[in-house]
């Protein structure tokens, strides 16, 4: 993902650094009159009350742990339910 620069944010920015499902990338312009607007992603904002100058980094995703892989096959449910022949009309 791209680095946020002086041209563009990506909003929302969490201040908490959660991921969100979904940002776009805007002008600072943008977001300022975002803000102005009360949009309702704005109050928890990492960009909240900056000036359009501020290039706030994007926070660093922890590592994700590795799920154990199960050596077990998993079996294929079956459906106890006869289907009936279908007749030639």
């Amino acid at each position: 993902m791209p680095e946020p620069t002086a041209d563009h944010r990506l909003c929302p920015t969490r201040a908490s650094g959660a991921h969100t499902l979904i940002a776009h990338w805007i002008t600072p312009v943008a977001c300022l009159a975002r803000q102005r607007a009360n949009y309702h992603k704005c109050p928890t904002c990492q960009y909240l009350g900056l000036p359009a100058e501020a290039v706030v980094p994007l926070p660093v995703e922890a590592p994700r742990e590795e799920l154990p892989v199960s050596a077990t096959p998993v079996r294929r449910a079956r459906s106890k339910k006869k289907s009936k022949p279908v007749e030639p009309v």
